[in-house]
């Protein structure tokens, strides 16, 4: 079976098929193209992880989404995309088929790999739009300091799993869907790590690990938003003896900024401007992430009016060239009261000031109604 690019053409079906029209291709090709089931044909293992692969995209509704509109571009990063790898493909198998076969949950053999450790940082808008290196502090569960994670009190060592030899594993038969298959299971001796701990360390009790609190350097790409998660690899918990440690996950979260509003890349900023500015027009100063900008406003400046920095919003991550717009929205106000002598000055204004000087290109309210609505 050859292996098409598109994934509705991996699993045989049009790119308007309903969930159940995906799964059901699925489970017909995850039994057809499964290495156990094709233990002579060299090719049958990577069919199978392709076939695996368009599943994992398409029987998500997000994931669907972004692969309908950008392609394998759309889903990089995301668990497919030309094997990013399958963060829920054990899941998938035991839904249809059970856990323990074809390699799924019940399947795993050897030290496993520790998984993933989380936490959250707090960064201004400005740091986020420079990148910050912040050390931060995590609680994990390290390798023990007594044992150095192999369970055994010193100066004893771990001895080979009397059940499985040393293998990790055992050999069990099974009636399947596909018929009688031989598969290899976990040893449940030594819970396939292929070593049992006599004497167990004093500390860990042969766990060989132990909470610790410790000191991560995190490095913080520019442009980074709410919601998104910076990947420190190797600083998660640790795995069992001879594995490597998970992963630590930084979860951002953007402070709020009290001059600037960010909206994706763009930046927007409001300005207040007093009746008589806004008329004779004025210099004003304008926050931005480098510090202030000066804009020079011209005579007749109205309610909703807006001037664009070009290139002043926020990078784009990884791409730092690629900025955002600052767009600056002027807000005009009016005095409520005026004491006597301000009162009949602006009356004599008011006789001074023609009725046409008032009439805009496109009215008051449709300027202020085009200001707040991006226009």
């Amino acid at each position: 079976m050859s292996t098409p690019s598109d994934y509705y053409e991996t699993l045989g079906v049009p790119r308007d098929a309903s969930d159940d029209e995906i799964k059901k291709a699925f489970r017909n090709l995850a039994r057809q193209h499964h290495p156990d089931v094709n233990p002579d044909n060299p090719e049958a293992a990577e069919t199978f992880r392709v076939v695996a692969e368009a599943y994992e995209v398409l029987s998500v509704t997000e994931t669907r989404v972004q692969y309908d509109r950008f392609g394998h571009a759309g889903i990089s990063g995301a668990g497919g995309g030309g094997g990013a790898g399958f963060g829920n493909l054990d899941d998938i198998l035991g839904m249809f088929f059970g856990d323990g076969m074809f390699g799924g949950r019940g399947a795993r053999r050897g030290p496993q790999a520790g998984p993933d450790a989380a936490t959250a940082i707090s960064l201004t808008l400005r740091e986020a739009a420079v990148g910050v290196q912040r050390d931060i502090e995590v609680e994990i569960v390290a390798p023990c300091d007594r044992c150095a994670g192999s369970g055994a009190e010193p100066p004893t060592r771990p001895i080979p799993c009397p059940t499985c030899g040393g293998l990790g594993q055992v050999r069990q038969i099974s009636n399947t869907p596909l018929g009688q298959i031989v598969r290899e299971m976990p040893c449940p001796a030594c819970r396939g790590r292929g070593a049992t701990v006599e004497t167990p360390c004093s500390d860990c009790r042969g766990q060989g690990k132990q909470p610790e609190r410790r000191t991560v350097s995190v490095g913080i790409p520019a442009g980074v938003d709410t919601g998104q998660r910076v990947r420190v690899v190797g600083q998660g918990h640790a795995g069992d003896a001879g594995a490597p440690p998970g992963d630590l996950y930084v979860a951002i979260q953007i402070e709020d900024d009290p001059a600037i509003e960010r909206e994706g890349l763009d930046l927007h900023v409001l300005v207040d401007l007093t009746v008589t500015q806004a008329m004779l027009g004025a210099t004003v100063h304008v926050p931005t992430l480098e510090g202030t900008e000066t804009i020079v406003l011209q005579s007749g400046t109205q309610p909703g009016d807006r001037r664009t920095l070009r290139g002043k919003g926020m990078p784009q991550i990884g791409n730092e060239n690629r900025r955002g717009d600052l767009h600056v929205l002027f807000a005009v106000h009016i005095p409520k009261k005026l004491e006597p002598t301000a009162r009949l000055l602006v009356e004599e204004l008011d006789k001074a000031i023609p009725e046409d000087a008032y009439k805009t290109e496109s009215g008051f309210f449709n300027r202020v109604r085009r200001g707040f609505s991006g226009g």
